[in-house]
């Protein structure tokens, strides 16, 4: 650590300070004001306003001094060395030469890891760094600007830096991958065609939240942003659309050079981040609010949440199909008029106008008024037996478990036709980017071992695209499905065949927009049943009801902890 002739008696080390009788500290400042000339000097301000306060949950740390902060020690000489490293490479430093910038960073860093008992972890260093470059433009002390570096990551990078597994930053990266299938199916085929993964471009974005890809007014203005949007998820749309803005880029070269387009990207104006920003808006404005759910789900933003081992496991959004869709909001964009809000924690909830005693707002309705209605399409894939009366009427069996209302029910006439499913997708080919597809089919529990077992047999080591037309291999599934399951069993393998066409059929013609419902009508009648929605021809001895009757699935306890079997007991 360098030292200087201006020594601090309250601290174990000396920092330099901007002197004007001293040369190199005259440099510095005249080039830290270059970077600060295109900022409106009232935003940078405002980050120590009392809005700023409110929006970052801001804490007074009023034990906490500067002193405290400076003379932090840091003992591990090996990390120490890794964090000094980091800290001559980060990109706000460029054309900074000043060793007391480099020395406050660095006590910012060991201060921070060491009140939080944490393991350092690259990205750090991008975060503290525009933060401390306040110092000299603002006359803010360096306990404020802790805390507001402090507060910023708890809300926008909560557990990335804390855990040691990445379990959050896992969640993320696969958060990030099934928004790119949702909405740029081309550029998420591409990726995979080429073995690109969100882990190896979108890590650092994600980490640093884009602060080595821009310049500091650029930074400055981006997190302004996200500080007014109060929504944590948020980066994750402006990383799909940068991926979108730079689009044309990926497909313009050879797939192996892809990678390397992907490094270089960078935001280089002011009008461009506002593009980008303005797509990010797009993006969430269009996307289901069970993408909100799942990130609930999996505790990414529950602050030290030792759940998320657990949760990422339980859940397993990097094998996915496509984006969830959950039974809650099926619920209750079916029936408007008896759910309000699908979240139960939101203070907005309500089932057949009684309402519960919550007092929070959920984050969908935090910006409901912003969001367009979306208009959706349910494809109902489910196999059972429709029988029809000689006049042509259908009529269900007494064990039948229902419908939703304004679904598309296929038949097993639909899935026999050589046509399938492009005799299903022809209708809707002119509104193929506009309209939101959610397939449906009776259990998703086991496609993904479906799956796993297809690319298995087909001797596939990684997976380039989500399905291939492989119908042997597949055939052999379904024969040993008959030797050793149920026809249960065999109508879920079937379904998931047809799942398979659908959705490679869709990715085929340009579909956007399209999701399954997470664990299939299963999950869908149990909620309905726990609302007290009344289903379309839903049959008083119907075959869901009396397998949860006898535990048939074992399902003591499921959707939210609730059991089922009380309402039956009842």
């Amino acid at each position: 650590m360098s030292k200087t002739d201006n020594q601090d008696n309250n601290c174990n080390i000396v920092i330099k300070e901007l002197d004007e009788n001293s040369n190199e500290p005259r440099l510095a400042k005249e080039e830290i004001d270059k970077y600060f000339d295109d900022i409106n000097e009232n935003k940078i301000l405002g980050w120590e306003s009392k809005l700023y306060e409110f929006k970052l949950n801001f804490r007074n740390f009023s034990s906490v001094t500067d002193a405290d902060i400076l003379s932090e020690e840091f003992n591990d000489k090996k990390t120490a060395k890794i964090i000094r490293g980091d800290i001559e490479r980060t990109k706000v430093l460029e054309s900074l030469y000043m060793s007391s910038f480099k020395d406050y960073l660095f006590q910012f860093i060991i201060y921070y890891i060491n009140t939080n008992k944490i393991l350092y972890k690259q990205g750090l260093n991008e975060i503290a760094g525009p933060f401390i470059l306040l110092k000299f433009k603002l006359k803010l002390s360096f306990t404020k600007i802790y805390t507001m570096f402090t507060c910023f990551i708890d809300k926008f990078l909560t557990n990335y830096f804390l855990e040691t597994d990445f379990y959050s930053l896992k969640s993320s990266l696969s958060l990030i991958n099934l928004l790119l299938k949702y909405h740029c199916p081309d550029i998420y085929q591409l990726f995979e065609y080429s073995i690109i993964c969100p882990d190896l471009y979108a890590t650092s974005w994600l980490l640093t939240l884009f602060s080595n890809k821009c310049n500091l007014n650029i930074i400055y203005h981006l997190w302004d942003k996200l500080i007014l949007f109060e929504d944590s998820l948020f980066i994750h749309f402006f990383i799909i659309a940068f991926l979108i803005k730079n689009k044309n880029k990926f497909f313009e070269v050879d797939c192996h050079i892809i990678l390397s387009v992907l490094s270089k990207l960078r935001i280089n104006s002011m009008d461009e981040v506002n593009e980008i920003l303005d797509i990010a808006i797009d993006l969430r404005n269009n996307t289901p609010n069970s993408f909100y759910l799942l990130a609930n789900y999996l505790n990414i933003f529950d602050y030290g949440s030792n759940q998320l081992k657990k949760l990422y496991e339980e859940y397993n959004p990097d094998k996915m199909l496509a984006l969830p869709f959950f039974p809650s909001e099926i619920l209750s964009i079916t029936y408007k008029d008896l759910i309000s809000c699908p979240d139960e924690k939101c203070q907005n909830f309500f089932i057949n106008n009684k309402k519960t005693e919550k007092k929070e707002k959920c984050i969908f309705c935090s910006y409901k008024n912003l969001k367009p209605e979306l208009f959706y399409i349910i494809f109902d894939l489910r196999i059972f037996d429709i029988n029809t009366e000689k006049n042509g009427n259908k009529y269900f069996s007494n064990s039948f478990p229902g419908f939703l209302p304004k679904t598309i029910t296929l038949t097993t006439d639909d899935f026999n036709n050589k046509k399938f499913p492009k005799n299903i997708l022809k209708d809707y080919l002119k509104d193929k980017e506009k309209i939101h597809f959610i397939i449906m089919t009776s259990d998703t529990s086991d496609f993904y071992k479906y799956e796993k077992e297809f690319y298995r047999r087909t001797n596939r080591g990684s997976k380039v695209g989500i399905f291939y037309k492989v119908e042997k291999e597949l055939d052999k599934i379904k024969a040993d499905e008959l030797k050793n399951k149920s026809k249960i069993k065999y109508n879920l393998l079937m379904e998931y065949n047809n799942f398979r066409k659908l959705v490679e059929e869709m990715n085929a013609e340009g579909f956007k927009n399209v999701s399954y419902v997470y664990g299939g009508y299963k999950n869908v009648h149990s909620l309905a049943m726990k609302y007290g929605v009344e289903l379309l021809e839903h049959q008083k001895k119907c075959l869901l009801c009396e397998k949860i009757k006898k535990n048939y699935f074992g399902l003591d306890n499921i959707i939210n902890g609730y059991n089922f079997l009380k309402i039956f007991k009842k």
